[in-house]
């Protein structure tokens, strides 16, 4: 059929309106053209980061700029990029960034360099943003110097200037005349030290530094020991306090650091221990139960409990724990699988406190005083995705092991990607007994359809073509869910198959210490618990006397290990069912907390694998609020 040039012209026209409708789409933050959808207001934009909701901020800001030109436009984008960082999406707060316009001033001017600096650290680039800060000079304001001195310290602690990062939170108090507000400074001083330690950071205080710098540094030491290890740290604490008498920390921290780890070592005097030893699951009950007894000798011995354990295999759980109720256990730690779990709540009176050592299933009733502890790597899968779309990328797909296993972390993992907004593509499922992958391998990145149609166009043309076959193009990650074996040989396979340059994420699963091995995983992002990749001094004080004492388990099973150890130091908090609380502890296991359910929840640091070994990222993404855990 012939096309009439008069069709064609306007064919031409209505693709030109629907171009340029999409750029003007584009060209919009958000992806929001001016006046759509609801009105906003400054006042709800404010509102919602006041509540928390800072993705609901960031939107609203991004609205409000839609509406204005200008400064005003690029003030709420600068605010928009703000809450998206506060929200943990990196990927969105560089979007906004990217519309901000560049001949700014006074205030909004240093807005904006601060906002590029964060994402700078956001993205681990602390000498970017040391260079965005000393751009900007001093700060003008005082909301602007509370930030300023606090991104140009983090970024110092980055590039291992712990010295000079802490002289930049001392030049906060020129702008602080409260009282309240001083104190809050100096605390906050003490957690970047604390916290930077925690990452690796050195903060052994250099030659010729000042009394006042070099005591923030040692006192930032000895809060790491409180954090990770605090039964051991009384004599660092009498020590800093005797060094260090006149100190602007010995009343603003070291009182409230003391009164918060004292009371975390009230023990009640009878705890129960509900383990399998003996049976199918004695390895996994014999590692749990030496981390446990670690910590417990770590312990002062006038303040231990008195510990007695159950074996689990040798009587059904339930029956285990009303024999220690029966014996006087005024707490129980275990049992360990799920069946067991499920079996003692049952019957659980609320009486006495339990820390169950795995996770009800999500629909099931927890009694009064049931705290449930739990290595699960759905967890950790639910982190990945929050990660995957924080970074900015949307669309993936899977690897993972044929089976129960893998089935469960691919479903939290997609569930998780979908509630944040992206999508699996495709997945396909591997068995973990052979070496070779390719066949998962091509059929997931489409090679073989590539290959295919190579095929098909040279039996066409009845001659041999040079030819290099592609991946799709829509996948912008992918997720790989394995032990560490498979994962050393999955990671050199997908470069053979052209997918060296896709960003791998992975649980913690596909990890263990050794260097060599792990040549193969570079490149690889996972979270991990402290106890497996942390380079602070107190963290590696603890291995090496635990590995010592327990070289084989220790080695092998590293985490249930520090999970042992972590369900010894939860049990004063736990112990006043009517008071319970962890906020923020900084376990050997991740930064725990419990959640409403009675669940402990891990946040867990980040890391690239780097020539063999885990190198530390951008922060941690938190567990979202409301998230729900599959089991």
């Amino acid at each position: 059929m012939q096309v009439r040039p008069a069709r064609v012209a306007l064919r031409v026209v209505r693709s030109a309106c629907a171009a340029a409708i999409i750029l003007q789409l584009a060209a919009c933050p958000g992806g929001v053209m001016p006046g759509a959808g609801r009105a906003t207001s400054t006042d709800t934009a404010q509102r919602l980061a006041r509540s928390g909701d800072h993705a609901g901020a960031a939107r609203a800001y991004e609205q409000l700029a839609t509406a204005a030109a200008g400064a005003e436009r690029d003030s709420n984008l600068i605010s928009a990029g703000e809450e998206w960082l506060a929200a943990g999406s990196r990927a969105d707060a560089a979007r906004v960034a990217a519309l901000i316009g560049t001949g700014l001033t006074g205030e909004a001017k240093e807005r904006r360099g601060l906002l590029v600096a964060e994402l700078a650290l956001a993205n681990s680039e602390p000498e970017r943003a040391l260079g965005e800060i000393k751009l900007l000079g001093e700060p003008t304001t005082l909301a602007v110097a509370r930030r300023f001195y606090d991104i140009e310290a983090q970024a110092l602690f980055g590039v291992n200037r712990s010295a000079d990062a802490v002289r930049a939170l001392m030049q906060r108090e020129r702008w602080l005349s409260d009282e309240s507000e001083l104190r809050a400074n100096r605390w906050h001083i003490f957690e970047s030290v604390r916290d930077a330690a925690m990452h690796g950071a050195s903060i052994t205080p250099p030659p010729g530094t000042d009394a006042v710098v070099a005591g923030w540094l040692e006192l930032g030491r000895v809060g790491l020991e409180l954090s990770r290890n605090p039964f051991g740290a009384a004599e660092r604490v009498n020590d800093w306090r005797t060094r260090y008498p006149t100190h602007p920390g010995q009343t603003s921290v070291l009182d409230q650091l003391l009164r918060s780890y004292t009371a975390d070592l009230e023990y009640p005097p009878n705890v129960a221990l509900l383990l399998p030893l003996s049976g199918r699951q004695q390895a996994a009950g014999a590692v749990v139960r030496d981390g446990f007894l670690a910590a417990y000798y770590q312990h002062t011995t006038g303040l231990r409990p008195r510990v007695r354990i159950y074996d689990v295999a040798e009587r059904r759980a339930e029956d285990a724990y009303m024999a220690a109720s029966a014996d006087g256990a005024q707490f129980i730690i275990g049992p360990l699988t799920k069946d067991e779990v499920a079996a003692v709540a049952a019957v659980a009176d609320g009486r006495i406190p339990v820390l169950a050592l795995n996770f009800l299933p999500d629909d099931a009733h927890a009694p009064r005083g049931f705290y449930q502890f739990s290595l699960t790597p759905e967890d950790e899968a639910r982190l990945a995705a929050r990660r995957i779309v924080a970074d900015g990328r949307r669309r993936g797909v899977v690897l993972a092991p044929a089976g129960d296993w893998g089935n469960r972390v691919t479903g939290a993992f997609t569930e998780e990607l979908e509630r944040a907004g992206g999508s699996v593509i495709a997945r396909r499922a591997y068995d973990p007994q052979e070496n070779d992958y390719s066949p998962e391998i091509t059929g997931l990145l489409k090679l073989d359809e590539s290959r295919s149609r190579q095929e098909r166009l040279a039996a066409t043309l009845g001659s041999k073509l040079e030819f290099e076959p592609r991946r799709r193009g829509d996948a912008e990650f992918i997720f790989v869910a394995s032990q560490p074996s498979q994962a050393r040989l999955i990671r050199p396979q997908l470069r053979f198959h052209f997918a060296g340059d896709l960003p791998v994420y992975a649980t913690s699963d596909s990890y263990e210490p050794d260097a060599q091995a792990n040549l193969e995983l570079d490149g690889i992002q996972f979270p991990d618990m402290p106890w497996m990749i942390s380079s602070d001094p107190v963290s590696a004080a603890v291995r090496d006397s635990v590995q010592s004492a327990w070289p084989a388990r220790a080695n092998r099973r590293g985490r249930l290990f520090a999970f042992g150890f972590d369900a010894y130091r939860l049990i004063p908090l736990l112990k006043d069912s009517a008071n319970a609380r962890v906020e923020s502890i900084a376990g050997m296991t991740g930064r725990l907390s419990l959640d409403a359910n009675g669940r402990i929840r891990r946040d867990l640091d980040w890391v690239v694998m780097r020539s063999g070994q885990p190198r530390f990222i951008s922060p941690t993404v938190s567990a979202a609020p409301g998230s729900t855990t599959s089991n």
